[in-house]
This record gives structure tokens, C-alpha cells and sequence, in this order.
């Protein structure tokens, strides 16, 4: 490994997860040819073109990684309350999901590895 390169997408924690926009965690994943979750390692392309095509509008997407990599989408919406009105989630009714393993699309011979650490963002 020669080059560690953290990135730091806005994020919000959620159960055991964190729930960060698709778009930038693309943009995170950009940097590097091997991705960084905690202390899993899997492959940045691979995994981009996954996420690109769990996009949807009015989703972002809640990543956990605990001895695996999950990535499943979730819904947001505005909640309305008598004092104030405030961003929240659930889950959608398709609910598109799925599962890595530590080392998946990994390579022998790398160079560039992305540390994805998410900013607390309330």
C-alpha cells in the first residue's frame, strides 16, 4: 500500500450504520482503487458502480460494516412538527440492499487506497 487517502463525506449515524448521499460518497470513492469501511477493504470501481446505480431521487443510502460490507438504500422525508420541520427516514417500500465481503474485488497490486470516514452531520 502506498498512498492512504482519507475522504470524509457528510454523514449521519443511524443504528449501527451511517447514512451518507450517494453522490458524495461517489465523489469519495473517486480517489482511489480500493476502499477503506472501518476495517474492511473492497474494490472503489467495483463498488461505485453498484452505488451508481442505487440512485434515487429523495434516497440516500445506509452503509454498516460489521465482518461484511452492507450498503442498502433508505427513504428521506420531511417530518413536519408543530414548532419545526425536520429531515428524517425510513425505510422505502423497494428497498434495493446488498452484501460485500472483506477483500472483494481487490487486487494483488494496488496503489491509491480511500479511507471513508464520515463527518457527523446532525
Amino acid at each position: 500500500m502506498k498512498n492512504r487517502i482519507v475522504q470524509r463525506p457528510w454523514g449521519r449515524r443511524r443504528g449501527k450504520g451511517w447514512i451518507i448521499q450517494p453522490d458524495a460518497l461517489l465523489q469519495a470513492l473517486k480517489a482511489g482503487e480500493i476502499a477503506e469501511f472501518g476495517k474492511l477493504h473492497v474494490g472503489a470501481r467495483q463498488l461505485s458502480k453498484l452505488i451508481a446505480l442505487m440512485r434515487f431521487p429523495d434516497q440516500e443510502l445506509l452503509i454498516s460494516s460489521n465482518g461484511r460490507l452492507e450498503v442498502e438504500n433508505i427513504q428521506r422525508y420531511m417530518a413536519r412538527k408543530p414548532t419545526s420541520v425536520r429531515t428524517e427516514f425510513r425505510q422505502p417500500r423497494m428497498r434495493h440492499s446488498f452484501r460485500v465481503d472483506d477483500g472483494a474485488w481487490v487486487e494483488k497490486r494496488h496503489t491509491t487506497m480511500v479511507v471513508i470516514k464520515p463527518r457527523k452531520f446532525l
